[in-house]
């Protein structure tokens, strides 16, 4: 405890100057120790935002004097175990260092794993890297358990047609809900078309959007949304020749969907792009809200169940739910 505390200390600046170096040298040292507390304080670092994962490993990597095989094992160690608390994010961030750590990565074995629903480090690194912007897919869990919280009074609401009742969503609910009907109709015409047996996938009917959309759901639509693309593949060439060797970069996405005449094909191709920024515009909420909490900032949970409130009111939803300030805001313990 002595370790953390002095680490603390340096880290915040309190009766000493500000020593980043310093800080982490205690803090690590703390850790190596066994110490749990400072296990917590550097987990809790990470989730607020005061550290950032990936700002880290890219330091250590990008410094070529200090890159040797012992680092690059650490390195690994440290990205493994983000893997396998599937905090895709994480590795999402830090797609362009990933040949370094996982040099033997195969394209088509990762897609050959997905499509059979196997576990394993390619299938991993396909789903963690196969959109432009997957950074809110971290500490899933935590969040997932904080909305639970904040919307614990508002399960107890019952109204008709909870999954689709439009004047309910906010504006990113209403944009991804959109999108999966054009995704999942585009789809099932693609599917019958070619007698492909489709995947499963949610649909407005099947996923749950009142009082919130579940963290963890989010992160299965995403799974779906690339299962359903990888059965399709060798429908259309350009989703073989250049789709899949582009998930990163939205722009170059959207110009190939423009190239493909199919109408059915295209609007499935493109709702594969909106349905991921939908999906991570909705994840990047719940990410802040969480980030805010560990910060001890509620204002924004404040105005969060407010704005649900009020559109319970305007929709003419009978409940008792108040006008929420930080001093009533549903009890968190997380």
């Amino acid at each position: 405890m002595a370790f953390l505390h002095l680490g603390i200390l340096y880290a915040q600046g309190i009766g000493t100057e500000q020593n980043e170096i310093l800080a982490h040298y205690f803090i690590k040292k703390a850790i190596d120790m066994g110490c749990k507390e400072a296990k917590e304080y550097v987990l809790m670092e990470y989730e607020s935002g005061k550290k950032d994962f990936a700002k880290e490993i890219k330091s250590i990597i990008e410094d070529k004097d200090y890159i040797t095989k012992e680092t690059t094992a650490k390195i690994r160690a440290k990205v493994e175990k983000e893997r396998k608390a599937k905090n895709y994010g994480n590795l999402s961030k830090i797609s362009k260092n990933l040949s370094l750590l996982y040099p033997n990565f195969n394209l088509n074995r990762a897609i050959d794993d997905i499509l059979n629903s196997r576990d394993t480090i390619d299938a991993d690194i396909l789903y963690a890297t196969c959109t432009s912007n997957n950074e809110a897919e971290i500490y899933v869990e935590q969040q997932e358990k904080l909305l639970q919280q904040l919307f614990a009074p508002a399960n107890r609401i019952s109204i008709n047609d909870r999954g689709i009742n439009s004047e309910l969503l906010s504006h990113d609910e209403s944009e991804l809900a959109q999108c999966l009907v054009n995704f999942t109709e585009s789809y099932r015409i693609i599917c019958n078309r070619y007698y492909v047996p489709p995947e499963n996938i949610f649909t407005m009917d099947t996923l749950n959007f009142f009082p919130y959309i579940k963290v963890t759901d989010l992160t299965l639509l995403r799974q779906q949304g690339l299962r359903c693309l990888l059965s399709v593949k060798d429908i259309e060439p350009a989703i073989q020749n250049n789709y899949l060797n582009n998930l990163r970069n939205d722009k170059i996405l959207l110009d190939i969907c423009e190239q493909i005449k199919d109408q059915d094909m295209q609007l499935f191709l493109i709702s594969f792009v909106e349905l991921n920024i939908d999906i991570e515009a909705l994840g990047i909420t719940s990410l802040q809200l969480l980030s805010a909490y560990r910060s001890c900032n509620l204002v924004p949970h404040v105005e969060f169940l407010n704005a649900f409130v009020n559109r319970l009111t305007k929709a003419g939803i009978k409940h008792n739910l108040p006008q929420y300030t930080t001093e009533n805001l549903p009890p968190i313990n997380l």
